[in-house]
């Protein structure tokens, strides 16, 4: 019998593990191995759960834990550690293919969280069947459709970060009308 290597003897999870915390410890998104580790765990705790509701996320991060201690784990995370989301935008974006035109599609989106009404202008990035959120924008109004000007705002910081030769389409729906931003 031959003996199998020890990486393929560990559980797939583990090795996901291993491998995001390996890249991790060469982009400056957190600084300790055990915060590395804890973002490797929640991104597959995304995946795996198809969904970005902590209480949801947590069944899937610690296999070892309580979900609840799961969960009081990532509020805990995103309290008390300030992201660079520039820095997490271009990680994101290097797991793109790196030749070939990518989709960007647009969207807004409300809700209320309490008292307080959320409106967001969001452009996604991405090819074939997965899609990434790039960028997006707090709007100031209460509710409604973002002007030409946010449009425009978003769709430029797109294009510095991607460059205006990645972006094959432009994706938004019959809210998203209008010559003036779209040129």
């Amino acid at each position: 019998m031959v003996p199998t290597p020890k990486s393929h003897s560990r559980p797939v999870k583990q090795r996901l593990i291993a491998k995001i915390t390996t890249v991790l410890q060469h982009v400056p998104l957190v600084g300790h191995l055990s915060r590395q580790k804890f973002v490797a765990q929640f991104v597959i705790g995304l995946i795996k759960s198809r969904n970005v509701h902590f209480c949801e996320v947590a069944q899937h991060l610690n296999d070892a834990a309580k979900p609840t201690s799961n969960e009081t784990r990532i509020q805990n995370f995103f309290r008390d550690v300030e992201l660079d989301y520039l820095v997490l935008v271009q990680l994101l974006v290097s797991l793109l293919p790196a030749t070939g035109k990518l989709r960007l599609c647009l969207d807004r989106t409300e809700w209320d969280f309490g008292q307080c009404q959320v409106n967001i202008l969001l452009v996604t990035v991405g090819c074939g069947a997965w899609h990434v959120p790039l960028y997006w924008e707090l709007l100031d109004n209460r509710s409604g459709n973002s002007n030409a000007a946010q449009r425009i705002a978003v769709l430029e910081a797109c294009v510095a970060l991607l460059g205006r030769e990645r972006i094959g389409l432009v994706l938004g729906d019959r809210e998203f009308v209008g010559h003036v931003w779209l040129k």
